[in-house]
């Protein structure tokens, strides 16, 4: 067993299962990816597995652990990657779900332990969920793009996978693939798209958008009113944000337009975020002015309060 694994519970081989990972960091910079896996783990009620000893992954002066109080007990959270299993109904599979942070340190070692736990339970497919800004309004189904080399991906999401040119940096995310598709294993990754005005915390839409796909992907039906909830009332913090900045809001009308131009039947009366459109990298919308930081403050004054 990998030395960085600390088990809390048997890792045995699953039914043909699924890896889904998010990892805070670059490729989740507000935190909607992972928010979306520890929903799943929540409302799917997965089993904790295993998790990584964070001591040799990360600098501490930059990750910092946090102290909150349970009980009037001060508790001292620590950096956490936690994988858990998961046989939610629907599904003739399992999943092993993990919710991370991308670490700071010793890569290859950390992508070891993560190899370990996908051989050990039998799983050679995953995905991936990842958030990015772009010029999408809010007021909208958020899209959400598949990158894939597998062309069965298309097919379990119902949806084309162009093919990425992109050279450049890149997150934990991207080398997980590249190492695990050189293993012979299929992985996609899911993208969603954020509106980029709104940097502050994690957009609940985003998690709407990407579970509905998953449930679709894999026959899943994963309960989303409480999500719906909260994208409502982010959604209303937005709006009470805009009547502040009439220059992001006339940025947003734009936005709107565009969008509702190549999706009409999404701008129509009883469309829901369950139809974001799978086609974000389709989307022709114009590219972002500069005028969104007292948006930005007020919505993490809001969220502060």
């Amino acid at each position: 067993m990998h030395e960085a694994l600390r088990l809390a519970g048997e890792l045995r081989p699953l039914r043909d299962p699924v890896l889904i990972a998010a990892f805070a960091g670059f490729t989740d910079p507000s935190g909607a990816a992972v928010a979306t896996v520890r929903y799943l783990q929540e409302h799917w009620h997965a089993a904790p597995l295993a998790s990584i000893d964070p001591d040799q992954f990360y600098d501490f002066t930059v990750q910092r652990p946090a102290i909150r109080y349970v009980e009037h007990e001060r508790i001292l959270d620590w950096p956490e990657n936690v994988f858990s299993v998961a046989s939610p109904p629907g599904a003739d599979r399992d999943f092993v779900l993990l919710a991370g942070i991308e670490p700071h340190l010793r890569w290859r070692t950390f992508l070891a332990a993560v190899e370990e736990v996908l051989r050990e339970t039998g799983s050679t497919m995953s995905v991936t969920l990842g958030a990015q800004s772009s010029a999408v309004p809010h007021t909208r189904p958020l899209p959400v793009t598949l990158s894939s080399r597998d062309e069965d991906f298309e097919r379990i999401f119902g949806m084309r996978a162009p093919l990425s040119r992109y050279q450049g940096p890149t997150g934990i995310v991207g080398v997980l693939n590249l190492q695990t598709r050189a293993r012979g294993w299929k992985n996609a990754s899911l993208w969603a798209l954020l509106p980029h005005y709104l940097s502050s915390g994690p957009n609940p839409s985003a998690a709407v958008s990407l579970i509905r796909l998953i449930d679709r992907g894999f026959g899943t039906d994963t309960p989303t009113a409480e999500l719906e909830e909260h994208a409502r009332a982010y959604q209303e913090q937005v709006r009470i944000g805009l009547e502040a900045s009439p220059d992001v809001e006339r940025h947003v009308l734009e936005l709107e337009e565009q969008y509702d131009a190549q999706h009409p039947l999404l701008a129509a009366p009883g469309a829901s975020s369950s139809d974001a459109p799978t086609a974000g990298a389709d989307l022709d919308l114009p590219s972002a002015p500069d005028l969104l930081d007292d948006l930005d403050e007020f919505l993490r004054g809001q969220r502060g309060s």
